[in-house]
């Protein structure tokens, strides 16, 4: 009897052509032109599936100047500052797919993003200020919940960090927002943005 090849199912279908002979732990890469090898992939033919990159702020000296906010509680997001200008110098730091435009992260794919951020403050607003951040997506879409720190007193120097969970689409932007309970500088001496992918959804 003729059965297209496409039609035969379970038992009698066979393993993929090569199976016999391919190595453990490889997968067969096709060349373009009808053919094709098994082996095992390398790094940058993982691109569509990771992607990194950071921005960061390096021995800063410059204040960055804050307003007392209203909700004292840091539960009103519109009241945050976007951290950008003098005070907050960004630069790139290992991109690799994440691309870097003066104050912000751009997601390349549509997928689950880990955000990681740390601040190192090394002068508060005021000698009891607490200071509080957020991430902001595409400049209108607030994190749900800040992450707050409080000075200790005159000279305080501190670290403010958190870490989240996001969903992104391609091109969408991840920048930082900050707000304080006392109007003054707040001065970062070091800063760390890391946007990572987690899985690819499209």
């Amino acid at each position: 009897m003729t059965i297209e090849h496409v039609s035969i199912g379970d038992p009698n279908i066979h393993e993929p052509k090569g199976i016999s002979s391919a190595a453990g732990n490889t997968v067969y890469v096709a060349n373009g032109a009808g053919t094709g090898v098994w082996r095992q992939l390398t790094f940058s033919e993982l691109d569509a599936v990771q992607a990194y990159g950071s921005m960061v702020i390096s021995n800063n000296a410059a204040n960055f100047p804050l307003t007392a906010v209203a909700d004292t509680s840091f539960a009103t997001p519109a009241q945050y500052t976007l951290l950008t200008g003098a005070g907050a110098p960004f630069a790139s730091e290992t991109l690799f797919g994440v691309t870097f435009n003066t104050d912000r992260l751009i997601a390349p794919y549509t997928g689950v993003y880990k955000l990681d951020a740390y601040m190192n403050i090394s002068s508060f607003p005021g000698t009891t200020a607490k200071v509080a951040m957020r991430h902001l997506r595409n400049g209108t879409t607030y994190s749900a919940r800040p992450v707050i720190v409080k000075s200790a007193g005159s000279g305080s120097a501190l670290q403010l960090t958190g870490f989240g969970l996001t969903t992104l689409n391609a091109g969408d932007t991840m920048q930082i927002v900050v707000a304080s309970d006392v109007t003054g500088n707040l001065v970062i001496r070091d800063m760390n943005v890391l946007l990572t992918l987690q899985r690819r959804t499209a």
